[in-house]
Parts: C-alpha cells; sequence; structure tokens
C-alpha cells in the first residue's frame, strides 16, 4: 500500500540545540555524552588549534581531517551527531601549543539507550560488579530531571544516565573512558533514559518566546509504511 505524508507548514523551533560543554582554563575534564547528538567544547581562544586521539594508542592528530567535527570562530570546537568511535581526548591549544583545556569524552552509543518509564512499572538497570580483577562496579550516573514538555495538562519528563564503572576507594570513570581499548561486552555497559508523569502549572511571565521558521513541504511518500521524520535541531538533552 502506497502511503503518503502530507507536511503543511512544518514548524521547527530555531534556537540552538547543542549542548554547550565547558571546562576550567587549563582543566582536564570528563564527561559522558550520547552519540548521534550533537555537541560544543568550549575553548575561548580565536588562533585555536584542536587535537584528538582516541585510547587505541594512536598519536594525537588534527581535527580538521575529520569530515563531523569543525572550528567555530571563537575557537569552540562543534561535533555534528558524534558517534561512539570518537570517543576520546580532545585538546585545545593557542598558536603557541600552550594548552587552553583538555576534554576527555566517553560519546556512549545511542542505539543501545536502555528506556522506562516509572508509571509502566518499568526498572532501570541495576548496578552489576565487572570480571576484570579489580573489583570494578559498573551503576549508571544520573542527570537530574529535564523540565516537565507541557504545563497546564499532564506531561511527562526524562532524565539521562550514562555508564560508569567504579574501582574500590577510586573516583567513578565513564565507562569506555575507564575501558579504553580493553575487549569486554557485557549488556549492562550501556546509557538510560527515564521518564515520568508530570503535570506543573504554567506561568506566563516565565515562558519563553522562541523563533520558529518554517518549510512547507508539498509531500513526502514512498511504497512504504513507515515514515521517519528527522528534526534537525533537536536534542535529547533538553
Amino acid at each position: 500500500m502506497l502511503t503518503i505524508l502530507w507536511l503543511l507548514s512544518l514548524f521547527l523551533p530555531a534556537s540552538c540545540a547543542q549542548l554547550l560543554v565547558t571546562c576550567a582554563y587549563k582543566g582536564l575534564c570528563q564527561q559522558a555524552l550520547l552519540s548521534s547528538n550533537d555537541v560544543v567544547l568550549q575553548c575561548d581562544h580565536l588562533q585555536a588549534y584542536w587535537y584528538f586521539s582516541s585510547f587505541q594508542g594512536e598519536d594525537p592528530f588534527l581535527v580538521s581531517s575529520l569530515p563531523n567535527i569543525k572550528k567555530l570562530p571563537g575557537g569552540s570546537l562543534q561535533l555534528n551527531k558524534p558517534q561512539p568511535s570518537q570517543t576520546g581526548l580532545y585538546r585545545c591549544e593557542d598558536n603557541n601549543t600552550a594548552l587552553v583545556v583538555e576534554y576527555e569524552i566517553d560519546f556512549q552509543d545511542v542505539t543501545m539507550l536502555h528506556i522506562t518509564h516509572k508509571g509502566l512499572g518499568q526498572n532501570p538497570l541495576q548496578n552489576q560488579s565487572l570480571s576484570l580483577g579489580r573489583e570494578e562496579m559498573v551503576f549508571t550516573h544520573w542527570e537530574p530531571w529535564q523540565d516537565c514538555n507541557r504545563c497546564g495538562v499532564p506531561g511527562e519528563r526524562k532524565r539521562l544516565g550514562y555508564c560508569y564503572i567504579q574501582e574500590s576507594l577510586e573516583n567513578p570513570m565513564p565507562c569506555w573512558l575507564y575501558l579504553g581499548d580493553e575487549k569486554v561486552w557485557s549488556s549492562r555497559l550501556r546509557p538510560e533514559m527515564q521518564v515520568e508523569a508530570c503535570l506543573v502549572p504554567c506561568n506566563e511571565s516565565e515562558e519563553l518566546i522562541q523563533p520558529f521558521f518554517t518549510s512547507d513541504i508539498s509531500k513526502l511518500g514512498q511504497s512504504t509504511n513507515n515514515v521517519q521524520l528527522t528534526c534537525p535541531l533537536a536534542s535529547i538533552y533538553r
């Protein structure tokens, strides 16, 4: 059966949906993020040079050779749809090769996202030991709940959780920053998202007025019962 989807005046928010990651000057910051969601790594230097190295033993190289990464005018680094293979160290240097800031980023695989809904009695993943000989514990590090997606009527809100590993008496680390090139597989090594119902009052004084753009698409059609729409400005981080 021919399925035809008609879209008239498709409205999308025009505000930037990229997550901005910051770190102190000359600092080294670790961060777990989700793959396939755009992110910007901050570096406030107009003549910044960015280098990347994975944890596979390779030497650092300029990120200008990576097609989905570009340096922004102010010096920060924009990553479009980063992949799990781009987990590693991102180093920003000035034009005298002096360190400005460093980031260790774990892009956890969004296709492995474990999703649960509290209202349906679904449970998040439990802590689990990892048999590498160092008494490692795998757990989920949860971020705060995001805002309710509606006001004045029942809605939903979500929170993201990232896979972390902790040794006894050591600071926890994002899973693939900890594991590096270790050949380990476990169904527990995955990020999570939890959803719950919410009901919040509307407060017009706090409502944000966001600009919108309109895209008039006359027809999307093909011989299939499935249609996938991609919102170019969407982000799982909000």
